[in-house]
């Protein structure tokens, strides 16, 4: 079936859900706006570059209410096959230096497996909007710019391997603050860069649709998403993948008095990476994704959540060769948000668990949200706390009398 026919499809079922009559209100972000987990996704390297599904709610907006969110991730990936990294112990002794055209020929000369590189650092940050258009349904625009970088985190991954004995899996081998990267089997040259792509610039844009089921289920609160990212940017300058690609995310969501349980499941159907001056064409697999979120509300802070973020992916490549890089993504990101008179922020650190050779070392993030509501005529049978006023929605949740319908942490 055409992936380009999936969209309109989820989308129709999407509104079609929509006008079901629910059986009781729904529990608005409003009522908790902090209890949102960061904006955390699939950050490896090519992988930026896909439809991301990052963890959200299930609660919506609300009609007549929008959301804003700023996004910064300044992430640090570096992957090297063991037949790559004993060629770099061989050839480097104790000199460190960049790759060159003879190194990137012996590593697409490796057996299948075997014939991967893959070291850059860049900055993510990413503008969200979102609007209620119904009480249920909601529509968000995600736009990214990318910032190519040399490597600032290399020398604290450095250290930090040092310091706990780990090992430098190749890295005292090869220069700091470069952005390189290989991919090859016996003679093919998959992907091949010896310098940044680009400087860096605005990224494909990324379009959702949420619609909130009515009801609960023992407590559990559950959301549809389906989302599409057009092709706009431009590959040859590593902003774009050159093709559409849609998702779709379910979303269950357990809250208590001071903990909440957020899992989001994820599908991309990616399009095909456009050949580009850095790598050959090829056809990506589906790339199922589980994002696992636990938050907590401090006692004596109401205003403060402590949040966990579990992410395992398939990667981008795993079709492409038969290795490390063909395993599950595992990634933890571990983070704290605070709700002021400002907005909402964040601030979190991403590090790489159990599948080591796919996934970014290190990543640290930062966040800013708000939530906004829309004045509301007074008049017969308005409720008794409808706000004249264009008002910043974060109060915390003992800050009010939590109603049934309430995300209470």
């Amino acid at each position: 079936m055409n992936r380009l026919r999936l969209f309109p499809a989820a989308i129709l079922a999407v509104l079609a859900c929509g006008v079901i009559a629910a059986e009781e209100p729904a529990a608005f972000l409003i009522h908790d706006p902090i209890g949102v987990p960061m904006r955390v996704r699939d950050f490896t390297v090519p992988s930026f570059l896909v439809l991301g599904l990052t963890a959200v709610p299930a609660a919506p907006l609300g009609k007549g209410r929008s959301a804003f969110e700023l996004h910064y991730s300044r992430v640090n990936d570096f992957q090297v096959s063991p037949a790559v990294e004993t060629y770099l112990a061989e050839t480097r002794g104790d000199v460190r230096r960049r790759l060159t055209a003879d190194d990137v020929a012996f590593i697409v000369g490796l057996p299948d497996g075997e014939g991967y590189y893959i070291d850059g650092e860049f900055e993510f940050v990413e503008i969200a909007a979102h609007w209620g258009l119904t009480d249920r349904l909601d529509v968000s625009l995600a736009v990214p710019y990318l910032r190519f970088t040399g490597g600032m985190l290399d020398s604290v991954v450095y250290r930090f391997h040092d310091i706990v004995g780990v090992g430098q899996q190749g890295r005292n081998f090869v220069e700091d603050n470069r952005f390189q990267f290989v991919l090859g089997a016996n003679g093919f040259i998959g992907a091949s860069a010896l310098e940044r792509p680009s400087g860096g610039g605005f990224g494909d844009p990324s379009l959702y649709l949420r619609y909130a089921v009515p009801g609960t289920h023992k407590g559990w609160r559950f959301n549809l998403a389906a989302g599409t990212k057009p092709s706009l940017a431009d590959p040859d300058k590593g902003l774009s993948t050159g093709s559409w690609d849609l998702g779709l995310l379910f979303t269950a969501d357990r809250r208590w008095r001071r903990n909440a349980l957020i899992l989001n499941i994820g599908i991309v159907f990616p399009g095909e990476f456009e050949e580009t001056r850095h790598g050959m064409a090829f056809d990506p697999p589906t790339l199922p994704s589980l994002n696992v979120s636990w938050l907590h509300r401090f006692k004596k802070w109401p205003n403060t959540r402590l949040f966990l973020q579990l992410l395992t992916a398939e990667h981008v490549y795993s079709r492409q060769t038969n290795s490390g890089i063909s395993d599950p993504e595992f990634q933890i990101t571990v983070g704290m948000k605070w709700a002021t008179p400002t907005g909402v922020w964040g601030i979190g650190l991403t590090e790489n668990i159990f599948s080591y050779d796919n996934t970014p070392d290190i990543a640290v993030h930062l966040s800013w949200g708000m939530l906004f509501e829309r004045p509301k005529k007074q008049g017969l049978g308005a409720k008794a706390n409808d706000s004249n006023d264009f008002a910043f929605c974060g109060k915390g949740p003992e800050e009010r009398v939590p109603g049934p319908t309430d995300l209470t942490i």
